[in-house]
């Protein structure tokens, strides 16, 4: 049997949602120009989104200097159909880690403030039900 050790760095609780509590994660997202556009928001985790952090479209403006050309632009598809979304560089702080990462919103419609599975997949995360919280981890040697 193989097993791995972490120990939680931070801890973020988790949020209300409609039926059942959300996980989130505590983060900082900054503009490309540095400048700071959230600072220590829990975003919820969906791990049905395949992109990096889903904003809403107020919030996107902020980031709209720094806007991907039409042809980078990504689509999804949803059980409403194909969503396209407008995507711009970002930096996010989690924890002590900094990444430079995208942030998307629909091209057409409000969006939402969602942490996707391509920010997901460069993080160690737990998401502990029962305590209510997801937890950045670090490995214990």
């Amino acid at each position: 049997m193989v097993g791995r050790v972490y120990r939680a760095s931070e801890c973020s609780e988790f949020v209300d949602a409609k039926k059942n509590p959300a996980p989130t994660l505590t983060l900082t997202l900054y503009s490309i120009t540095g400048d700071k556009v959230l600072e220590n928001i829990r975003i919820p985790v969906d791990t049905g989104y395949e992109g990096p952090i889903m904003l809403t479209s107020e919030l996107y403006r902020f980031f709209m200097r720094a806007e991907l050309p039409r042809t980078l632009w990504r689509s999804y598809r949803t059980l409403s159909g194909t969503v396209i979304m407008r995507a711009s560089r970002a930096i996010v702080k989690i924890a002590n880690m900094e990444l430079e990462t995208f942030v998307e919103s629909p091209f057409l419609g409000e969006g939402k403030l969602l942490i996707g599975r391509e920010l997901l997949n460069k993080l160690a995360i737990i998401i502990d039900g029962r305590r209510k919280e997801t937890c950045l981890v670090e490995d214990i040697h």
